[in-house]
């Protein structure tokens, strides 16, 4: 015998519309982007006899840290439809239309 299938508005499986993970997943993507990129730019100070390329790396890693934890939750769902979807944003007022 097969089971039912669980009923779709069923809590314990998120639904498309809003996702709801681990924050510390953000916080992993966050603190390891920094680390990685940081030490990077460390080494390549080192390497090069130079002193600004950590602060260029520590910089690059918040950014893809924050990128990756923008993409892995979703958390703007409606600008990502509206460009998926290629459509335009409504205008504010009535005389935009014209």
């Amino acid at each position: 015998m097969t089971q039912p299938d669980p009923a779709p508005d069923s809590p314990s499986e998120p639904t498309d519309s809003t996702y709801q993970g681990d924050p510390w997943h953000a916080h992993g993507y966050l603190v390891a982007g920094i680390g990685l990129y940081g030490f990077l730019g460390w080494l390549a100070d080192r390497w090069l006899g130079t002193s600004f390329l950590v602060v260029i790396g520590i910089l690059l890693g918040a950014g893809f840290g924050l990128y990756l934890t923008i993409k892995r939750f979703d958390a703007l769902p409606q600008f990502s439809m509206t460009l998926r979807r290629g459509k335009k944003h409504p205008p504010a007022s009535a005389e935009d239309e014209k």
